[in-house]
């Protein structure tokens, strides 16, 4: 099937490390057609990625994150939400974004 390229949007999903710590966070991310594998992202520091996003291909990345003996999973991106973060930002509690276009901040998951 040959895709129209007017529908495909570039993106850059991002994941930088907050942690008070200054430690690395082990990330990883993927999606149903590409592992990323994990990365030692260290402190202020992003871990970046680009992608061409179609609504028609039904695009979703999600991370797996791990600090010390803490652990938390995530959906870094999904074509089919109508609001999506692609900053996203590691605290000792979590992580947080904005939505696209907005000033709303949420808090996107919590360490376990």
């Amino acid at each position: 099937m040959i895709q129209d390229s007017a529908a495909v949007t570039q993106l850059t999903v991002s994941v930088a490390n907050k942690l008070s710590s200054k430690k690395a966070v082990i990330v990883h991310c993927q999606s149903a057609d590409d592992d990323l594998h994990g990365h030692a992202v260290v402190a202020d520091s992003p871990y970046s990625w680009s992608f061409g996003a179609s609504i028609g291909a039904g695009t979703v990345f999600w991370c797996r994150l791990a600090f010390q003996d803490k652990r938390l999973g995530f959906t870094a991106y999904n074509v089919n939400d109508r609001y999506y973060v692609t900053d996203h930002e590691v605290y000792d509690d979590g992580v947080y974004g904005n939505y696209v276009g907005t000033a709303k901040r949420i808090q996107i998951a919590e360490w376990h």
